[in-house]
């Protein structure tokens, strides 16, 4: 979308996304343990960690890092939004308020990240971690990340590959897991 339509819409429509999606998954980590026992949540989250650790090694593994993959890549996201387009009237309503730019980058980021590793990893931090905290490093995270993304995307994705992304992040999966069953909550 931020080759298309102004970087500034694009991005502040991601990170609202990216924030509502935070402050939901920081207050669902907090209501968690009043559900379910926090040793329970513990091992829950752990094991979380190392099968988002494990398969991103995988993912990492069975890559091809070629440009065929990051064109249908592409090609995916523009039919999702070209899908979206014959929705006029919602479009017209919400425009007065929002622009449909910032509607695109808001529920397409949201839709997203519903059910993701990053929301399944704060409701989990959430759970035995210092709530406001998760969310303050949760939001962060995703500023940087989605600000690197919408402006310099392309540039960054030629230089960094898919492989190197999701080694690092199954590196990280499995270190959290780790943390989380040598350290667990008091």
């Amino acid at each position: 979308m931020a080759m298309r339509h102004p970087k500034s819409i694009v991005l502040s429509g991601a990170l609202s996304a990216l924030f509502v999606m935070t402050i939901l998954s920081t207050g669902l980590g907090r209501i968690v343990p009043n559900l379910i026992s926090r040793k329970h949540t513990n091992s829950a989250a752990t094991v979380l960690y190392l099968f988002f650790g494990l398969r991103l090694l995988y993912i990492a593994w069975r890559s091809s890092d070629s440009k065929a993959s990051q064109k249908k890549e592409i090609e995916e996201v523009e039919e999702k939004l070209e899908a979206g387009q014959g929705k006029a009237a919602f479009r017209r309503f919400f425009s007065r308020f929002l622009t449909p730019i910032f509607l695109e980058a808001f529920i397409l980021t949201f839709l997203a990240e519903w059910g993701d590793r990053s929301q399944i990893a704060t409701i989990a931090l959430a759970t035995h971690k210092n709530a406001i905290g998760v969310a303050v490093g949760a939001t962060i995270g995703h500023t940087i990340c989605t600000s690197v993304a919408v402006i310099g995307g392309s540039m960054l994705a030629s230089k960094i590959s898919q492989r190197t992304v999701a080694t690092i992040g199954g590196l990280l999966f499995l270190g959290f897991s780790l943390s989380s069953y040598f350290y667990p909550p008091l």
